[in-house]
């Protein structure tokens, strides 16, 4: 089966996808891992920042004090372990707005 999508550059405009053939309404054509998330300011008490269910209570990461989660933190460590290096510089004047904001010197924390 030919893929229904393809890579175009667009000049000055960076990458693109378009579509290859007939893609019918409702159709899968893409699927993807996000590359970062998160919950944002207002909901963060109250939702898991692993797995993002609704709980009424939440274990805190002791590292950062700021994720939340309804597991014992070692099933996300992993995925925790980058950001509480950085989440515990910011504490307790962590940034308010609710956008998030990623360049490269930010990921080096």
């Amino acid at each position: 089966m030919a893929p229904k999508l393809e890579r175009f550059v667009s000049p000055g405009k960076g990458d693109g996808l378009r579509a290859a053939a007939r893609i019918q309404r409702g159709e899968l054509v893409h699927s993807a891992e996000p590359l970062a998330c998160c919950v944002s300011n207002k909901l963060s008490r109250h939702f898991c920042h692993h797995c993002f269910s609704r709980q009424e209570t939440l274990l805190r990461c002791s590292q950062c004090k700021m994720a939340r989660y309804c597991n014992p933190l070692k099933q996300a460590w992993i995925g925790h372990k980058r950001e509480c290096k950085c989440l515990k510089t910011f504490y307790p004047e962590f940034p308010l707005t609710q956008s998030v904001s990623l360049q490269e010197s930010s990921l080096a924390c």
